[in-house]
Parts: structure tokens; C-alpha cells; sequence
């Protein structure tokens, strides 16, 4: 029975189980593949509410089972019927409600009872939706478990002490202004522009992470550290993780690549992982313009080919690295030595939190590159208009 499976019988079953529906369908045999169904479905909801015991939330499955279109609308309404009948949605944070909201499909409602199968579907449509079932059933089981960014549901309703200094609805305003002012200076097609509303922006954001640091000091706080994911988009998965980090660094916050799943997790003040996803938003856009643009421009096919890709991003993140250190060091210098003890506390406790949740990072590989590529992401790079960071001119 599907109750009883382990997580490596799973894997080894998965074909044997697909050749006896297929056969059940040949043979119309609907008690069987009812019966099929049925189990199939409370051992996928019971797969689920462990993956979210051990870390995992709605937008992480989604991002891990999006790689085919329909075992990803399989894994959303899978998602939205767990919700519902665990009652996730009237007990869970906000946060997970905004995840649950943005997964749910088209059309659902509570009420809804899940027939993933239609009988009266070809039979071999309706062995192809058992087949993407039993691949979800083995991607859940699969699943390793991820340190959580937050309560588990089974912790839902506790009491939590605030960790941090000031209100996020103060901050949800002003990110909702810095976003605002990237997405012009992502659309706009003058640099004069780009540069204007991203100095605006930047502006914002020092002026922030300088009066976080500084009211914690003076309220002796301990320095709250947030971890968040960051789901990257294949391909060259490792490569664009390779620019959040050129980001993160002169922001204070530490990364590392879960490769199996291209999920790069982000530790830091909460105010400088919010600063440091935008602006790796933001270059990755300006990024992935660029590189169209210098393929178009290119002699020939090798110009788009995914050596020259390859190639392109890893000069433009190690250039943006560059250009964020170079401005970190002028600007810091400018605040005095005032500031250098909150730094190096808020250094030292997302340091203790990185090594906790990961105490054996290994440093990824060397990769061989395309001249044309490198060079044109250098050139792109230094092209970019961006927020430099906090503390940074």
C-alpha cells in the first residue's frame, strides 16, 4: 500500500505502479484506479505536511516541481487541498497566507474536492496524470529538509518575541518605494534616467540601514538575522547565484547555492537581505538584457551559445562585485569609525547564524569561459546603473 512506502521505495516503485495503472486503464478496471487515486492523494497530502515540518513552504515546492508545467499545476492544487483541510489557511502566518494565496489555482475554493484523474479522459491522458502524480509523490519523498526561515505549522499559534527594532509595515513602505524607483530604472531605455531614479533609490536604502544600525546601538538590541530563499531560474542557475553573492558580500549578508533545487539561501539583517534581493533583481534584469543585446550584436552563433552566456554573467557578477566593493570602502570611510563596532557585531551574529544552518559549505568549482563572453559582460557591468548597497555612495 502507498501508506507503507518508504522514501527509497517510492523511487524504486514508481514504474512498477505506472504499469499497473496503465494496465487497470487498458482493462477498464475503475474500482482499482479509484482506489489508486484515493491513496495516491492522502499519501501526496501526507508527503506534504511532513515537507513543511522540515523547512520546506508553498513557493519552494513550487519552484522545485516547476520544471514540468503540469507536475507543477498538479503541485498547486495538491498545495491548495492540503491548505484546506489541514485548516493552514486560517491558522498560518501571514506570510504563508501570501503563499498560499499566490499558489492556489485559478477557481479554487475550499470546497473543492480534488479529481485529479477524469474518467472520461483518453486512457492515455489519464496514464500520463497518474505518471506526473507518482513523480510528485517521488520528488516529496526526495525532498531533504531545509532549515526553516520561520515557524512550522506545528508551531502555529505559539506567542514569538519581535526581533526586530522597527515596524515592518515602515519597511514594507519604504521597499514598496525602492521597488518602485528599480522598476523605472529598469524600463527606462536612458541611462541619464536609470541612474537618477536608482540614485534615489540607493538614497533610501543608506539612509536606512544606517538608521537601523545606529538605534540598535543605542537601544543595545541584539542584532536580529533573517534567513530567506531566493529561487533561481535555470539555466545557469549557478552562475546568476554567483552574482547574488557579488551582491551580498558588501551588504554583510553570506549565501550559499542548494544546487539540487537552484535555491540560493540568503543570511543577513533583515535589512540588508531585503536590500540585497532587490538590487540582485534589479542587475539581473539589466544583466539579461544586456547579454540578448551583445548575442544580437555578436559575429555569429557562438555569440548566443551558452559557453558565451555562461561566460557573460560570470564577468558581469564579477565586475558588479567589484564596483559594489569599491563603493562600499569609499562611502564607509566617509561615516568615521563610529559605525565600525555595530558592523562588526552585525557581522559576527550572521556569521554564528551562516555556520549554524550550514557548518560544511564547500566552495563551488572553477568553470572554463568564452573571451567574447567575459569581456562583454565586464562592459555590461560597467554599464549597469545599481544600488550600491548600505553604506555605499
Amino acid at each position: 500500500m502507498l501508506q507503507s512506502w518508504s522514501r527509497a521505495a517510492v523511487g524504486s516503485n514508481v514504474h512498477r505502479l505506472r504499469a499497473a495503472v496503465a494496465e487497470a486503464v487498458r482493462g477498464r478496471r475503475p474500482e482499482v484506479l479509484e482506489t489508486v487515486e484515493r491513496r495516491l492523494v492522502d499519501e501526496l497530502s501526507a508527503r506534504l505536511a511532513r515537507a513543511w515540518e522540515v523547512g520546506w513552504e508553498p513557493r519552494d515546492l513550487l519552484h522545485a516541481a516547476g520544471t514540468s508545467p503540469r507536475t507543477g499545476a498538479h503541485a498547486r492544487t495538491l498545495v491548495a487541498l492540503q491548505a484546506a483541510t489541514s485548516g493552514a489557511a486560517a491558522r498560518a502566518p501571514q506570510g504563508w497566507r501570501d503563499q498560499l494565496d499566490e499558489v492556489r489555482p485559478d477557481g479554487w475554493t475550499p470546497g473543492t474536492r480534488w479529481r485529479p484523474v477524469d474518467p472520461t479522459d483518453s486512457s492515455s491522458t489519464r496514464i500520463r496524470t497518474f505518471t506526473d502524480l507518482l513523480l510528485l509523490l517521488k520528488l516529496l519523498a526526495e525532498l531533504r529538509p531545509l532549515d526553516p526561515v520561520g515557524p512550522k505549522p506545528s508551531q502555529w499559534g505559539r506567542e514569538t518575541t519581535p526581533t526586530t527594532t522597527t515596524s515592518s509595515s515602515g519597511r514594507d513602505r519604504l521597499l514598496n518605494r525602492i521597488r518602485g524607483l528599480l522598476a523605472k530604472a529598469e524600463a527606462t531605455d536612458h541611462p541619464a534616467e536609470a541612474e537618477t531614479f536608482t540614485a534615489k533609490a540607493q538614497e533610501l536604502m543608506t539612509r536606512h540601514a544606517v538608521d537601523e544600525a545606529v538605534l540598535r546601538g543605542l537601544q543595545h538590541a541584539d542584532i536580529p538575522v533573517a534567513t530567506r530563499r531566493v529561487h533561481l531560474q535555470s539555466p545557469y542557475a549557478n552562475v546568476k547565484a554567483t552574482l547574488l553573492n557579488a551582491v551580498a558580500v558588501p551588504n554583510r549578508c553570506r549565501t550559499v547555492l542548494l544546487n539540487e533545487y537552484d535555491i540560493a539561501v540568503l543570511v543577513g539583517t533583515p535589512t540588508d537581505v531585503d536590500q540585497t534581493e532587490l538590487l540582485f533583481t534589479s542587475l539581473l534584469i539589466q544583466a539579461t538584457r544586456a547579454m540578448a543585446e551583445a548575442g544580437h550584436r555578436g559575429a555569429g552563433s557562438a555569440d548566443r551559445s551558452a559557453t558565451f552566456r555562461r561566460s557573460f554573467l560570470l564577468a558581469y557578477a564579477t565586475r558588479i562585485g567589484e564596483r559594489l566593493r569599491e563603493a562600499d570602502r569609499s562611502t564607509t570611510a566617509t561615516y568615521g569609525t563610529e559605525l565600525v563596532p555595530l558592523l562588526q557585531r552585525e557581522a559576527a551574529a550572521v556569521d554564528a547564524e551562516f555556520e549554524r544552518q550550514f557548518p560544511q559549505v564547500r566552495q563551488g568549482g572553477t568553470t572554463s569561459v568564452d573571451l567574447r563572453g567575459w569581456e562583454a559582460g565586464r562592459a555590461a557591468a560597467d554599464q549597469a546603473a545599481f544600488v550600491a548597497g548600505r553604506l555605499t555612495a
